[in-house]
């Protein structure tokens, strides 16, 4: 990790060749360093790889780019490195003279060969970022799944074609907004989070909702596992059943469910009003590929 060479600058090199000096070997040793050798330096350029670096050590885990702060300095701070195997990649470390070799080792970046995932301070990232340490922003936003729905006072599909088909367990984070029109003093917001274990199943959704206006501003939210309510159409059947009284209502709890398809629906409890939409926003807290993805 050392800086060995002594490097020689331009300025220097001028004066062993000017006009009247008799240049010796060792002036023609530090010209020949002060270029690239292409086996020697294991550095290359074409036209359509752009610049080719290969490793300057044969070992697992191997250096590719080492930077100084200053050319007289005997170690570097940061080292590019490039690890073989699988689960190897390209790493950047912040390396220091007292550094022990195990702790050298673990990157501050890292990226994996094949999967593409990111380690923040770890080598083994199990998913596509993995930070190692405390994460701090000024905000997030869930994008799996994000748009609009009519807010009209129907159920919706929150996720489009046949919903969840297949995934066993899952857990989602959803945020959703609705406003009314300007003057009229509709407005909710809900926070919701919802997890399943199939279709068919005692799903469970937590949510804390805040409104403006009357009680039936709100925003609902469901799983809906029931094919008959999942379909396009699906929307009416509520406000039908209530029209036919209460025993419709009783009996639409014993509709067939399905298993393998179903989806979230949301809706706001009255109608807003021509155009107006639900805005939400979904991110995944946990599905069945979290359990495969670990090393």
């Amino acid at each position: 990790m050392k800086n060995k060479k002594d490097l020689t600058d331009r300025k220097q090199l001028i004066t062993f060749f000017k006009k009247g000096s008799l240049p010796n070997e060792t002036h023609f040793e530090k010209l020949i360093h002060s270029t690239f050798n292409k086996a020697d330096d294991k550095l290359d350029i074409d036209d359509e790889d752009g610049l080719l670096i290969y490793p300057a050590e044969k070992h697992e885990l191997r250096n590719l780019i080492s930077f100084f702060e200053d050319k007289d300095d005997q170690f570097p701070v940061w080292v590019m490195r490039i690890s073989k195997g699988d689960s190897g990649g390209i790493s950047i470390n912040n390396v220091h003279r007292d550094d022990n070799e195990s702790k050298s080792k673990i990157p501050d970046l890292f990226i994996e060969k094949g999967r593409g995932n990111i380690g923040v301070g770890t080598n083994s990232p199990t998913q596509k970022l993995d930070v190692n340490g405390i994460i701090a922003s000024k905000g997030r936003a869930g994008n799996y799944c994000e748009g609009e729905l009519d807010a009209d006072g129907k159920w919706h599909n929150v996720f489009e074609g046949e919903g969840i088909k297949g995934s066993g367990s899952n857990a989602f984070e959803v945020m959703a907004y609705a406003q009314g029109k300007k003057e009229q003093g509709r407005y909710a917001l809900m926070h919701a989070i919802a997890i399943s274990t199939y279709g068919n199943s005692k799903c469970k959704i937590s949510k804390t909702r805040a409104h403006f206006g009357k009680s039936w501003n709100k925003i609902d939210i469901r799983w809906e596992s029931r094919p008959i309510r999942l379909q396009e159409g699906a929307k009416d059947f509520d406000e039908a059943d209530a029209k036919k009284g209460w025993w419709n209502r009783i009996v639409r709890f014993f509709e067939q469910k399905e298993t393998f398809i179903y989806n979230l629906q949301l809706r706001t409890r009255s109608n807003y009003g021509k155009g107006k939409k639900i805005q939400y926003k979904v991110s995944v807290l946990w599905d069945d590929n979290f359990r495969t993805s670990t090393k």
